[in-house]
């Protein structure tokens, strides 16, 4: 799995409640800051210090409106499915039931991540191209396991990582994360960066980054459609049965939902 796509547009995957209780949460900030700004002004506050805090205060009202979402959401994911299930007992569950588990991971393949060196089956990186942000996701299948062995598979195709993003941060080299630049008003920053450069200017945009990436062993609840996907390893299984695995995918209604449990959190 691999996709991008402007920061803003990060929860559109939310079922319709959580939606209209972000936007309840930014228009509750934004008139507040509305109220406070009429006040400076007829204080005869000077215009570019109302523009600069208008700009200020807006972001931090989408923040709060998408940390109050995610926070929610994690707060009711065993809610969303019937309940917690054991990966035991997983297979017993009928296919296509919403359910919940928890597990540490497991991976027989990874992928690098950005900003740091190691490598995870799930990298969630937020890039700031100048004043366009950008979160960038990239993710291989990987296991679930419990404490006594029991794997479920994690089909990451449509996952959605709920997860509060670390501080964005300069990097040392800002062409390495040109790649990411995938939408269009991202690319545009980059032709800039590249066209002042040239030009022999210093202040060019500035990049910066922050990353999370789920590394194998990291404690994981998932909430997913259960399905079954043929797999040879499965070892628990008669001598002329087809090895299956159960698996967790994302369904037509609701994505596959991963939270770290510990570390990064909403």
């Amino acid at each position: 799995m691999r996709r991008a796509h402007l920061a803003k547009d990060d929860l559109d995957w939310l079922p319709e409640r959580y939606r209209l209780l972000r936007g309840a949460v930014v228009s509750g900030i934004w008139t507040a800051i509305g109220a406070g700004f009429a006040a400076l002004l007829w204080t005869g506050t000077p215009i570019i210090l109302f523009a600069k805090g208008f700009v200020v205060l807006g972001a931090a009202g989408y923040g709060a409106g998408d940390w109050v979402s995610k926070r929610l959401v994690r707060a009711r994911l065993g809610k969303l499915a019937s309940g917690k299930v054991d990966l035991a007992k997983l297979s017993n569950e009928e296919d296509g039931e919403l359910v919940h588990v928890r597990g540490r991971v497991r991976a027989q393949a990874t992928i690098p991540g950005f900003v740091t060196p190691e490598r995870g089956v799930y990298r969630r990186t937020r890039v700031s191209f100048d004043d366009v942000q950008i979160v960038s996701e990239e993710a291989v299948d990987f296991q679930l396991m419990d404490q006594d062995g029991n794997a479920i598979g994690i089909e990451v195709e449509g996952a959605r990582l709920l997860a509060h993003d670390e501080k964005l941060v300069s990097v040392a080299s800002p062409e390495d994360f040109f790649p990411l630049a995938v939408p269009e008003a991202a690319q545009r920053v980059v032709q800039r960066y590249f066209h002042m450069l040239a030009r022999g200017r210093r202040h060019v945009p500035s990049i910066k980054a922050a990353e999370i990436l789920i590394k194998p062993g990291d404690e994981l609840e998932a909430v997913g459609y259960k399905s079954r996907k043929i797999d040879p390893t499965v070892q628990d299984r008669m001598a002329r049965e087809t090895p299956m695995r159960a698996m967790l995918c994302a369904g037509r209604d609701l994505p596959l939902i991963l939270s770290r449990v510990g570390g990064a959190q909403t």
